[in-house]
């Protein structure tokens, strides 16, 4: 049999790959998948991003309208000078709007955002609290301070009692004091306003010695001045106004045109003494534009003097013409009506009672205003004439024979047949001195000479015409 070969090993087995050594290495990013690793990390920053951009504007619409909400509250505190209440106020209805929104979000990111961004809203808002409500105080504590001052003021002119004058200048003092110590204003301030308070009451003085009225006003108002050397706290040109000021109001409380209380001569008095006002320095209220003004006020109340008086008298005997007009209207009306008479009360009694007191308003409201200078003693005697007149008139008409009366367009307002006229007429003819209707119509009708007698023809030959023309028609 043929042999088969056989050598033996020199060397161990081992696990090294038998052959040559290869430098060829591979880099695992050149692969496809390697190839996409850094486009994968990218795309995951890019929506870690966006999402915290989302978050943040999600956050930032969040804290927008709770900031809206704050700043109503903090408004809604504007006026409270109380600062302890007007953040506790804030504080008791933010925190309840704020948590109520705050658990409504789910995204706990979002939640944390919005908390940290109201932390810092709130010292905001806190901090808005308390300049308002510093600035509330001010202006309330000024506010209070003025109408003190005010009060004080006015006690102080309206009395003549030195003693009280002595407490309320005290007081307006202390009051100063007062405010200059809590608003920490200084000593500048402190002289300023006790400056202010002497001058105030220095012409307080005075407006209260003016509006008395009398004759040596100047003179009471000048000793007042010197004796408290009125010059060192207020100078000539406010004093000069003030002085200015007083005498003017006065003067024009006293000139009311028409006014039956007016007083023009006291009015005069008081221009006089403002004309020579010296302050007890030599100073000259009258300088300047006041020198002018008064040049004004003084044609004024010269030029109004002479209408008022006669406004007054007109006025005066308007009412007393009232009163007389309203008696003879009552007695024509009393002609034909008379409730408590039987034969007079009829519902036709009554109706010829107001068309005569109504034609009696309108006559004598025509001749008052044709003849706005007749004395009382002219009117008096036109309103008796004139009752007297339609007495005559309306006697023995029947209300059938009466229509509304008219100046302009229905003067004959009574029918009247044209044989009773032609009748009165001849009447007339036969004794002219005898009463007549037509006399009456003659009168009422504007038919009269220079005189004041009707002309009783004229009014006829006129008013037959009118009756003929009606009796055609």
């Amino acid at each position: 049999m043929p042999r088969i070969p056989t050598f033996t090993a020199k060397e161990e087995m081992t696990t090294d790959v038998g052959g040559q050594i290869s430098n060829i290495q591979i880099s695992p990013t050149q692969t496809v998948a390697g190839a996409l690793l850094p486009a994968a990390k990218q795309t995951q920053a890019y929506f870690l991003k966006k999402r915290d951009n989302e978050e943040k504007l999600e956050a930032k619409k969040t804290l927008l309208e709770l900031k809206t909400e704050s700043d109503k509250l903090v408004l809604s505190q504007k006026n409270n000078p109380n600062e302890q209440e007007s953040i506790n106020n804030w504080k008791t209805k933010f925190d309840g709007i704020s948590q109520n929104r705050i658990s409504s979000i789910k995204n706990p990111r979002i939640k944390k955002l919005v908390q940290d961004g109201l932390d810092l809203e709130n010292l905001e808002s806190i901090y808005n609290l308390k300049t308002n409500s510093f600035k509330a105080f001010e202006d309330e504590s000024v506010k209070t301070y003025n109408n003190e001052v005010t009060m004080l003021s006015a006690k102080y002119k309206t009395t003549n009692n030195p003693v009280l004058k002595a407490k309320y200048k005290d007081e307006l003092y202390r009051l100063a004091e007062g405010f200059n110590n809590t608003h920490e204003l200084g000593d500048f301030d402190k002289k300023e306003r006790r400056r202010k308070i002497d001058a105030t009451l220095l012409l307080s003085d005075a407006d209260f010695t003016i509006g008395l009225g009398f004759d040596n006003a100047a003179e009471q108002i000048a000793k007042i001045d010197s004796s408290q050397n009125g010059a060192t706290f207020l100078n000539d040109e406010d004093f000069g106004n003030g002085i200015y000021n007083s005498y003017a109001q006065k003067i024009n409380d006293l000139t009311v045109k028409g006014d039956p209380n007016a007083d023009y001569e006291l009015a005069e008095d008081l221009l006089d003494q403002l004309e020579t006002f010296k302050r007890y320095n030599g100073s000259e209220v009258l300088s300047g534009d006041r020198k002018t003004k008064f040049s004004s006020l003084k044609q004024r109340v010269l030029t109004e003097k002479i209408s008022h008086d006669k406004l007054v008298k007109d006025i005066a005997m308007g009412e007393e013409f009232e009163e007389y007009s309203k008696g003879q209207k009552s007695i024509l009306e009393s002609k034909f009506y008379n409730a408590l008479d039987s034969s007079f009360n009829k519902t036709k009694n009554k109706a010829l009672a107001e068309e005569a007191g109504f034609e009696y308003d309108e006559r004598v409201s025509l001749y008052l205003q044709s003849n706005p200078d007749a004395s009382l003693f002219e009117r008096q005697q036109y309103a008796k004439q004139l009752s007297f007149d339609l007495m005559d008139k309306y006697a023995e008409v029947s209300i059938e024979q009466i229509t509304a009366f008219n100046l302009q367009e229905n003067k004959f307002n009574v029918t009247r047949e044209a044989d009773s006229i032609i009748k009165a007429r001849q009447m007339y003819l036969k004794n002219p001195e005898e009463k007549n209707i037509l006399k009456t119509l003659a009168r009422l009708n504007g038919y009269v000479d220079e005189k004041g007698n009707p002309q009783v023809n004229k009014f006829y030959n006129d008013y037959i015409k009118i009756l003929n023309q009606r009796k055609e028609g």
